[in-house]
């Protein structure tokens, strides 16, 4: 509900000029209210009735104005038939003044009471609004209350967040520890590598070296059996020599046994000479193979230690790839709940942000409906201000219309309405005093207003 400005505003404009200055109208062409200047009014409570009392200066109608020309003109027409003349046409016209103002005072009565009932209306409309401002403030603390909690909470969020980036970083620490770990098992391997394929080397030497021994071993012994042939073969003849020479010496003489006593030395001798070669041969032979046999067993020994060695490098490294493994998929399943929870937080923050913004739209725009509000009671009072100082007007237009009718006559009644003229003065000094304090309740109840309108805008 809304009023122009100058509906609202010239009322109290009217006053405040008005307020130390005498009150009056003018009344051209007989219309009751067109030369309304001024009017001050006192209200004892909202449901009481108004009391009015007005000092105007009156700009007579041309039928009053043209009475002083009658009595200006007595000595050509009879006194008695102009001043009943005269009287007839003011009564006549007053009539019709009061006829009319009494309709527009019915008229405005009607108004007044629909503006009464518009007034409590609004009223209890304030009254709910101010109730309603409590349920907000109520609301406001609600709102509060839950700000402080989701602060609480987003704060808890920050401090797992930042614990999680903790057991983060120790984890990668431990997975570069472990890395580090690896990198040097995996050197200890290649170095171990390394020592086997050199013993793999020795071995293969090892292996050709008793190759060759044992073909030497086999010409040794080829040889062994070709020189025994020999010498069998050698003795053989030898002996047949021997016998054959043996046979023709008995056939000759049998006085030569010297011959054959020799022979059997010399064949005593060769078949010692014989035995000792073959011994001393045996004898290197049987050393230079069991120097190859220890040094075999010593290689076997070094491979199989090597290949010991190698098997349980081959479980630890197994052992660490899968204790790697373990811890990789450890740290990928961290880092999914890491991202997982700063997909939350960020999500929960933007809600709550969003809600923030929300609550912080809704006061505001509980702000500017509670400014509206003060408006349109400013505003509201200013027209019941201006209607209960225009309807005390017409009210006081239609006393003095009767006082003027019931005034016109007699010299006592002259005398009367001099005296009710005076205590009209003196009612005007209270009127005055009266319309003083009401302007000052509507200024400071105005400035009230201000001071919440500004207290809102700047909240």
């Amino acid at each position: 509900m809304s009023y122009p400005v100058d509906t609202i505003g010239s009322p109290f404009r009217r006053v405040m000029d008005t307020r130390t200055t005498s009150y009056g109208y003018g009344r051209p062409s007989g219309t009751p209210s067109s030369g309304f200047r001024s009017q001050s009014w006192s209200r004892t409570s909202p449901g009481s009735t108004m009391t009015a009392s007005y000092k105007r200066t009156v700009n007579a109608p041309a039928p009053r104005a043209y009475s002083s020309a009658v009595l200006s003109s007595a000595d050509s027409v009879d006194y008695s038939q102009t001043s009943i003349l005269n009287g007839d046409y003011k009564r006549s016209n007053e009539k019709e003044q009061l006829q009319g103002l009494n309709d527009r005072f019915v008229v405005y009565i009607d108004k007044v009471h629909y503006l009464e009932q518009q007034n409590k209306q609004i009223e209890a409309e304030i009254q709910a609004l101010r109730q309603k401002q409590v349920s907000r403030n109520q609301l406001d603390d609600l709102y509060d209350q839950e700000l402080k909690e989701l602060r609480t909470v987003l704060e808890q969020i920050h401090r797992d967040k930042a614990q999680i980036q903790l057991d983060t970083e120790h984890i990668e620490e431990d997975i570069q520890r472990l890395r580090d770990r690896f990198e040097e098992e995996a050197r200890i391997r290649e170095e171990t590598e390394a020592i086997i394929r050199v013993l793999k080397k020795d071995t293969g030497d090892s292996e050709l070296v008793k190759s060759e021994l044992d073909k030497k071993v086999q010409s040794l012994q080829d040889e062994i059996a070709f020189i025994r042939n020999n010498h069998e073969e050698e003795v053989g003849d030898l002996i047949a020599q021997i016998q054959a020479s043996q046979v023709t010496v008995e056939r000759k003489d049998l006085q030569k046994t010297d011959i054959t006593e020799a022979l059997r030395e010399i064949r005593t001798e060769l078949e010692g000479h014989s035995n000792q070669n073959l011994q001393q041969v045996e004898s290197w032979f049987m050393c230079r193979y069991a120097k190859l046999t220890e040094a075999a067993e010593q290689n076997k020994d070094a491979i199989k230690s090597a290949r010991d060695e190698i098997a349980d490098y081959r479980r630890q490294l197994q052992a660490k790839t899968v204790e790697l493994e373990s811890v990789r998929g450890m740290k990928d399943s961290l880092e999914r709940q890491l991202n997982d929870i700063e997909d939350r937080h960020n999500s929960d923050l933007a809600s709550l942000q969003e809600t923030i913004h929300q609550l912080d739209n809704e006061l505001k725009s509980t702000k500017w409906e509670m400014a509206r509000h003060l408006r349109e009671y400013q505003d509201l009072l200013n027209v019941k201000m201006a209607l209960d100082i225009e309807i005390a007007a017409y009210r006081f237009e239609t006393l003095l219309l009767i006082e003027e009718e019931e005034g016109e006559g007699e010299d006592e009644e002259e005398k009367g309405g001099e005296a009710e003229e005076g205590n009209e003065e003196g009612g005007e000094g209270g009127e005055e005093e009266e319309v003083e304090e009401t302007v000052k309740l509507l200024a400071l109840n105005m400035l009230f207003i201000t001071v919440c309108y500004v207290y809102l805008r700047a909240t």
